[in-house]
């Protein structure tokens, strides 16, 4: 394993250094928030920043009680429209901080009033430098083209963005990340004989729900971009309503399934693809649920604020496994660069 993996190996230290340089700074926005009656939330990025914004987007509203949306840059960009957030908390999450597109609609919410975030790993980019607050996710260089640890600081940080406006006593989960990490990591050698036992397969369908499907569509990316593979994510209810007509004996899927609040919704949806003779590959810490998979990698138990940043690790691990079986190099994925520009 080359850059990518030395680059997860970090993300213990990564995830102390982006909660000490961000715990005044959130807990400032909060009581922006608090001062404005800021009542609704818009979330901006693209790729893996997009995937860590949907994460935020749950426990904003599951933790905080304020309801999130995203913003869709080409609304502004290519249909000039004049989207109004004034009155919104506007973040806009950017690993390198140089999207134009996302720096445009962040410069319209400043015009517009709004309470605008920027996070980013770059406290010099023009992202970074337009946003009325900066949380800077403290990563250093990242080297590897596709995210890995910036997405983890990521996720740290807009934790604490979501527990600082909940006012609940949480911090302490996100201290104990770095654990959920090392966790993560000693599954290598699990994590390797799945995807030794599924090389040959291509074109999954990734199934999870709730706070874990901004995991589940991280892993589509990461396969999609390491592991050169087709992959699609569907939430398990969204997935019941037409998409089911995709399974058939040996359809290949994975599904991410945390124990807790949607146990019974996986199990369902296990059993019936189970009697369809699908190929499963299942990620739980739940053992009737591995029992009814055709692979299976158990996990550790985690709270669900936790369980997002121990399968997103996991989810890296698997891409990048499945890449060099596949006798791809990860560190390396064709046509792409480490800064997209899009406009």
């Amino acid at each position: 394993m080359g850059i990518m993996y030395e680059e997860i190996l970090s993300e213990p230290s990564v995830i102390m250094q982006a909660i000490r340089a961000n715990e005044k700074a959130v807990e400032a926005i909060a009581e922006e928030v608090k001062k404005r009656k800021i009542k609704d939330i818009t979330i901006i990025g693209r790729g893996t920043s997009d995937n860590a914004g949907l994460c935020f987007k749950y426990f904003a509203e599951i933790l905080a009680g304020i309801p999130a949306g995203t913003a869709h840059p080409s609304v502004t960009t290519m249909y000039g429209a004049n989207v109004d957030y004034s009155g919104h908390l506007f973040v806009a999450v950017s690993q390198s901080g140089r999207s134009i597109d996302t720096l445009a609609v962040l410069t319209q919410a400043n015009k517009q009033g709004a309470l605008t975030v920027a996070v980013t790993n770059d406290a010099s980019s023009p992202l970074a430098k337009a946003g009325k607050f900066h949380l800077d996710l403290s990563a250093g260089e990242e080297k590897s083209i596709a995210s890995a640890k910036s997405y983890i600081a990521e996720l740290t940080v807009l934790y604490m963005l979501a527990i600082a406006l909940s006012g609940k006593p949480l911090m302490p989960v996100v201290y104990a990340f770095p654990k959920r990490v090392e966790e993560a990591l000693a599954l290598l050698p699990d994590i390797e004989e799945a995807a030794e036992k599924t090389k040959d397969l291509n074109n999954f369908i990734i199934l999870s729900r709730g706070v874990m499907q901004g995991v589940g569509k991280e892993l589509q990316l990461k396969l999609n971009e390491c592991a050169y593979t087709f992959a699609q994510f569907y939430g398990t209810n969204d997935f019941m309503h037409g998409p089911f007509a995709l399974i058939e004996e040996g359809v290949n899927v994975i599904i991410l399934a945390p124990d807790g609040e949607c146990s019974e919704n996986f199990r369902d949806i296990a059993t019936r693809l189970q009697l369809l003779n699908a190929n499963v590959l299942t990620f739980s810490d739940n053992d009737d649920l591995l029992d009814r998979a055709t692979y299976g990698v158990k996990m550790p138990t985690m709270d669900h604020l936790s369980s997002t940043i121990g399968y997103s690790v996991a989810m890296h691990l698997y891409a990048i496994a499945l890449s060099e079986k596949k006798g791809h190099n990860p560190d390396a994925p064709r046509n792409l660069k480490k800064v997209t520009i899009t406009k």
